[in-house]
């Protein structure tokens, strides 16, 4: 084998049987490993070392050596679809998240170091394929994903999935009824009722859905303050436009901080509010947020007095 070849081997994952059919023997693969040439992505499943670990690389890694008609699902269809999601908790000490497949029921379930299978039923239109990889669809994904996590978990993927534009809003409406009968079926009606596309992120739906426990009326999701030309002069991730607030995610870690800024020609109290915190601590951001809030409203009534 030319040099070429070898490359060409190496560019992309490989069983041992593939590199035996390009003249390459195992005692050589052992040894490019054992090098640094070459490393494991999954049990016996090989990438030359200049290849990034990536979900594309183990999914294609995984789908070699699960049984025939394995697809990519939960949260490595996700990430593959291009949505971002929560880790699983269950790999919280793990370095890299498993990948995630489904085999066709009736299959003998694979247990493989670098997998998490699972058997389930496809129909056709559930299965699309990315880079010549099978991986649930988008709906199908969001909706597996919806049913199978926590509620707030839950939201922030459908949000992501929406806010991709991978599943249209109207598709919503069907959803619950689609997988009716399906294990977390009401779990998933919950999250479906929760979902906003016009959040921008994770935390940004953590912290919407914390505003109900802290006492706090609902609250408008991507607030947009629009010139008299169309031009959006400023987004809030949440605001009550009633009382002239808005929160602000920034990047900074301090706490929750408020200030009176003009925008658009009325005085807004802008609430500063670190992305992190919103999304570790929702709960206490909320809480934060309604006692500016309330302050805010008792000087409105004060001066309304006055």
């Amino acid at each position: 084998m030319t040099s070429t070849d070898l490359s060409a081997l190496l560019s992309r994952p490989f069983t041992l049987a593939v590199a035996a059919r390009h003249g390459v023997g195992r005692s050589v693969v052992r040894r490019l490993v054992r090098d640094g040439d070459v490393r494991r992505v999954i049990h016996g499943v090989y990438v030359g070392a200049q290849v990034g670990d990536t979900p594309q690389v183990r999914a294609g890694a995984a789908v070699m050596v699960m049984p025939r008609g394995a697809v990519v699902c939960g949260r490595t269809a996700a990430w593959l679809h291009g949505v971002r999601v929560p880790a699983d908790p269950r790999d919280a000490a793990r370095r890299t998240a498993p990948v995630e497949v489904v085999v066709p029921v009736g299959a003998v379930l694979p247990r493989r170091h670098g997998c998490r299978a699972r058997t389930m039923a496809l129909a056709p239109g559930e299965v699309v394929r990315l880079a010549g990889i099978p991986v649930t669809s988008p709906l199908r994904t969001a909706a597996d994903l919806a049913r199978t996590s926590d509620r707030d978990t839950g939201v922030v993927v459908l949000d992501g999935f929406l806010r991709a534009g991978l599943i249209p809003p109207a598709a919503l409406a069907g959803l619950v009824g689609r997988y009716a009968g399906h294990p977390g079926c009401r779990r998933l009606a919950e999250v479906v009722r929760l979902a906003d596309s016009r959040s921008a992120g994770a935390e940004e739906t953590r912290l919407r859905l914390a505003l109900p426990g802290a006492g706090l009326p609902a609250a408008e999701v991507g607030w947009e303050i629009r010139s008299a030309f169309g031009r959006v002069l400023h987004r809030f991730a949440l605001a009550w436009p009633g009382a002239l607030v808005g929160v602000r995610m920034t990047e900074d870690r301090h706490w929750v901080r408020a200030r009176q800024r003009s925008i658009a020609g009325q005085g807004w109290l802008v609430l500063d509010c670190p992305r992190a915190q919103a999304g570790t601590d929702p709960a206490a951001t909320a809480a934060r947020i309604g006692s500016e809030l309330r302050l805010r409203e008792r000087r409105n009534a004060g001066d309304l007095a006055a």
